[in-house]
């Protein structure tokens, strides 16, 4: 039996912290949309793993207009200046501060990288240029920096984001940061590197390779939790499932998903080496006694899951 359903256009990706701008606001972020599943229209989804003690401060201002004089009308934080359109005066930097609201900061002599260049998020400076906000996972010791240096962008409008320096990986307005209580503030940009899903091109360890799109375009992604989840576990977003297996929500599974294998559609042209034909399971393969059954209408057509032979 051949299952062929839609996946949301756009993959959640959920991480477990981010440091903005201002110094002390700790954030969660994540994308418009939830894992894959059938139906079509994107949906929002918020998330928040890490919300930061607001206890003292004033609950941020929601509204659909950003920030003042004729903002870009994108975001839900606002305050005196606009995250977006950086309209603070000179030598100033707009930041959303601790009580989840912008205001115009000093640039700090240390704030040095450029759009897109890997950078160390930190919990009392910033390292990006003014306008640039250090997105992503705390640096390990030696390691190479994961974090971008990412301006505040509208969704789906990638033209600010540019591209990455050195890699010149093209950067996406596919990422929303969330505050205390999980409340949306705004989007930024992220550079994916790129990868080829069934080991062909992996991604480093602690990543996960996703398929994007109808043509197989697929990006690194970082995982969700230290280490992947495995087939069949529960998932939430994207990146929650170790690299080769798939979050997916059936049309009857309510809000949750499962991890599930990637696979080989049978018989359908690809672009990789004859070995993934008849690879392992998460190199073109199925485990145990699933097969490769569940196709997709907006992915290529040599990307499937595996399912049981019930079809579940």
């Amino acid at each position: 039996m051949t299952t062929r359903v839609t996946l949301r256009g756009r993959f959640l990706f959920v991480f477990a912290a981010f440091v903005a701008a201002d110094a002390g606001l700790v954030l969660a972020a994540c994308s418009t949309s939830s894992p894959d599943e059938p139906g079509g229209a994107d949906a929002t989804t918020e998330t928040s793993t890490t919300r930061p003690d607001a206890a003292k401060d004033a609950p941020p201002v929601i509204t659909t207009e950003a920030g003042k004089d004729g903002g870009v009308n994108c975001v839900h934080v606002t305050g005196k200046c606009d995250i977006v359109l950086q309209d603070c005066p000179a030598q100033q930097e707009c930041v959303v501060n601790n009580s989840g609201t912008t205001e115009c900061r000093p640039v700090q002599v240390s704030q040095q990288l450029g759009i897109g260049r890997g950078c160390c998020p930190s919990p009392t400076s910033n390292p990006c240029l003014p306008g640039l906000s250090c997105i992503g996972n705390a640096c390990v010791d030696g390691g190479t920096p994961s974090a971008r240096c990412s301006p505040a962008c509208c969704e789906g409008d990638d033209q600010k984001c540019g591209k990455s320096d050195p890699e010149g990986i093209s950067g996406a307005c596919d990422l929303k940061l969330v505050g205390g209580g999980s409340t949306e503030l705004h989007n930024v940009c992220t550079y994916r590197p790129r990868c080829k899903p069934f080991k062909e091109e992996p991604c480093k360890t602690g990543e996960t390779c996703l398929v994007e799109d109808k043509v197989g375009t697929a990006s690194c992604v970082t995982l969700f939790g230290a280490t992947g989840k495995t087939n069949r576990q529960p998932c939430v977003a994207s990146n929650d499932c170790e690299d080769g297996l798939q979050c997916f929500i059936e049309s009857d599974a309510g809000t949750g998903g499962t991890c599930r294998t990637i696979c080989l559609f049978p018989g359908a042209t690809h672009p990789f080496d004859a070995g993934v034909e008849d690879g392992g399971p998460g190199k073109g393969g199925c485990p145990g006694t699933e097969k490769c059954t569940i196709a997709f209408s907006n992915r290529p057509s040599w990307y499937a899951l595996c399912a049981l032979p019930d079809g579940g």
